[in-house]
């Protein structure tokens, strides 16, 4: 980290009250993985100072009392869950005016938690034109015992267990903390009477 990032941290305690960022975690989960994902990502960003709120899609009635907003879908055969998408397009609007992270889980297998998937096609266009400020996926979780056809299936391929690492998930959400207290100590810089030259001049 450069000299003029570790500066503005450091002020950052002084210039951003960190209980005042409030975070809403949104998920759409079947199983609980991905809930348990959420949940983790929730308590990392507790630890740091933030004050967040962890809920399922469909119980979410309004995003504006939020600074930022992190969304994340299970994924099944490389499409999220409607009600994600529905959560995207029902807030769109509101979204566009606030930070947007995203995460999907669901890749089975021993490496699964170093694959790299691009979302699907439609949540992509939707990312983009909501300007996420950043997306992940991370390994899911099966058991034999539930789930569909397809399901029972991967499991009696020897795809059971858990490749959740919530290791990577706890240093994406650090990440992700880190990233929103840069944002909003840099944007109130930048609106204070001499902040914007100070910043311009440091870069």
């Amino acid at each position: 980290m450069d000299e003029w990032k570790q500066r503005v941290l450091k002020r950052q305690s002084k210039e951003t009250d960190m209980d005042e960022l409030r975070v809403l975690i949104a998920y759409s989960s079947v199983h609980g993985s991905t809930a348990e994902i959420a949940r983790a990502v929730a308590l990392t960003l507790c630890r740091t100072g933030f004050d967040v709120d962890a809920a399922p899609v469909a119980e979410v009635r309004d995003v504006s009392g939020y600074d930022s907003v992190v969304l994340g879908s299970a994924v099944y055969g490389g499409k999220w869950r409607e009600d994600a998408l529905e959560f995207l397009d029902r807030f769109a609007p509101a979204l566009s005016h606030r930070d947007i992270w995203l995460f999907q889980s669901g890749p089975l297998g021993h490496s699964a938690q170093y694959i790299v998937r691009a979302l699907p096609a439609n949540v992509a266009l939707m990312a983009e034109h909501l300007r996420v400020k950043g997306c992940a996926t991370f390994g899911g979780k099966l058991t034999g015992n539930v789930g569909g056809p397809v399901a029972r299936f991967l499991a009696r391929a020897g795809f059971a267990g858990d490749y959740r690492d919530f290791g990577e998930i706890r240093l994406w959400a650090e990440q992700m903390a880190r990233d929103t207290a840069m944002n909003v100590v840099v944007g109130r810089t930048n609106h204070s009477p001499n902040g914007r030259a100070e910043v311009v001049a440091r870069k």
